[in-house]
């Protein structure tokens, strides 16, 4: 039911209001736009997780998109997976519109934008990976590329991980010198070891690379390793260590294998909120465990930016890394007020450390431009009918 409503009201916005939101067309590929610190010596990323639409971006997310840029004025653009819904794109052409909708909105904008894979991007679509990144790399504005591309395969399912790749950031425009570093992986779908199930995980080929690569930046570096960020989709199986085990029955837990966790004491609740089950790779799924413990050995990595679980939103720490989970932007998937977007701002003064915010949907749509507030309290009208037809064919 809350599928239907939400498809509806979707095409409805798409009817009235599909209006590109800066008027640019993809053009051919572009050089690849060197990412550096600005005069103050600062780097403002906006993190975009799981606008996850259909082959028509809806309105509102396109415009609540644009309002966070305009309040972040951002360097750069991360999209951390699940930027379409594969599984509403049964068809190529319907997968391309898809991908064609988010990206002709960000060459508009004219910023810089990256990109992670999430379980929902190939998700019972026949368009690839490959395929999808082979048409981001037609736009000017997009700095990723296919990167390290890996595959696991259990008897007759196999999955493969494409667009796992870094970004180097410079000290200025006119310097070569690496001040800092940006790993961007893609985390896969699904795992096909039909012995554990569950959601996909960061191969040994992936780690293999990231290794490799943290060392070559780390010489070049004169022996110091280069202080840097990552982005996934999906986050690691060390959350489960490092939030806080509770006796079942504690207020604001979530449950996972038989035992309850919450957020730690020293986290603010006004920032920092869990409001579902944190969604890794299974737990008892050891080579899950790689990439951060690899990460944890080179010492570069303050923080893993994720998406994927769209009603969450923290920053727990786990031995020097920061697993820093982030809103979703979409209209498509979830009805939540939690909807909003992550700001992250690096100084390259103090490069070991990050200031980070989320800006809030909700706000950013209530206090737009014309109609934009008026449509949204529309949404949200819709969104209650849905919710309760839910919960009345539920019981």
């Amino acid at each position: 039911m809350k599928k239907w409503i939400s498809l509806c009201m979707c095409l409805l916005m798409t009817v009235m209001l599909a209006v590109p939101a800066f008027g640019a067309d993809a053009g051919m590929p572009a050089a690849k736009q060197r990412i550096s610190f600005g005069d103050d010596g600062k780097l403002t990323i906006l993190q975009v997780a799981d606008i996850q639409d259909n082959a028509f971006l809806s309105y509102l997310c396109k415009r609540s998109i644009i309002y966070a840029v305009k309040a972040a004025q951002p360097d750069l653009i991360v999209l951390t997976g699940d930027n379409i819904a594969g599984y509403s794109c049964k068809t190529k052409p319907l997968a391309k519109k898809a991908v064609k909708d988010v990206m002709d909105l960000f060459e508009g904008i004219g910023i810089p934008v990256a990109m992670v894979f999430g379980n929902h991007d190939d998700d019972d679509t026949p368009y690839t990976k490959l395929e999808q990144i082979a048409q981001y790399e037609t736009y000017s504005c997009y700095i990723g590329s296919e990167g390290v591309v890996a595959e696991a395969k259990v008897g007759d399912n196999s999955t493969m991980n494409a667009g796992t790749y870094n970004i180097p950031v410079y000290e200025s425009e006119k310097s070569d010198k690496v001040a800092y570093n940006i790993w961007c992986f893609d985390s896969g779908n699904y795992n096909p070891d039909p012995a554990y199930g569950g959601y996909s995980y960061v191969m040994p080929e992936q780690v293999d690379w990231y290794v490799k690569t943290s060392d070559a930046l780390k010489q070049a570096n004169g022996g110091e390793a280069v202080p840097s960020i990552a982005f996934q989709h999906i986050i690691p199986p060390h959350i489960f260590r490092a939030l806080k085990e509770v006796e079942a029955g504690t207020p604001g837990t979530v449950e996972n294998g038989g035992k309850y966790y919450t957020l730690p004491d020293e986290l603010d609740p006004k920032t920092n909120w869990m409001s579902e089950t944190p969604c890794p790779p299974n737990t008892a799924f050891e080579p899950g465990y790689a990439q951060v413990d690899a990460m944890v050995q080179q010492g570069d990595v303050n923080a893993i930016f994720v998406g994927h679980d769209h009603v969450n939103c923290y920053a727990v720490p786990y031995e020097g890394i920061d697993l820093v989970s982030s809103p979703g932007c979409t209209f498509s998937s979830y009805n939540d007020i939690h909807r909003g977007f992550r700001v992250i701002t690096i100084d390259k003064n103090n490069p070991d450390t990050y200031e980070t915010y989320t800006l809030s949907t909700d706000t950013l749509l209530r206090e737009g431009k014309c109609l934009d507030p008026l449509l949204y309290k529309i949404r949200l009208f819709f969104d209650k009918v849905g919710d309760f037809f839910s919960n009345l064919f539920k019981k």
